[in-house]
């Protein structure tokens, strides 16, 4: 799992600006993205996870991953069966 700002800056070849376009962010929205100033919606967390294949997902936000993890259910533990005749 990669950070946007060390995922932007493997990827030399593009602007910051072009990086904005691809997300359909404001560069200063980007930037704040990057420095941890702001925090994405759902709507832009999803696009950046697809756009850089996964390489950022949304998990590695930490204002998405708490409330990922709040609204997944907890596994519940098997209760054993009860045998016939028992009550």
């Amino acid at each position: 799992m990669s950070t946007l700002r060390d995922y932007i800056k493997s990827q030399p070849r593009k602007s910051r600006k072009e990086w904005a376009d691809c997300f359909g962010i404001s560069r200063p929205y980007l930037y704040g993205l990057m420095e941890g100033t702001r925090h994405p919606s759902l709507d832009v967390a999803l696009r950046i996870a697809d756009i850089t294949e996964g390489a950022v997902p949304v998990m590695a936000w930490p204002n998405l991953a708490a409330v990922i993890r709040a609204a997944t259910p907890t596994r519940q533990p098997r209760q054993p069966k009860r045998k016939a005749g028992v009550a």
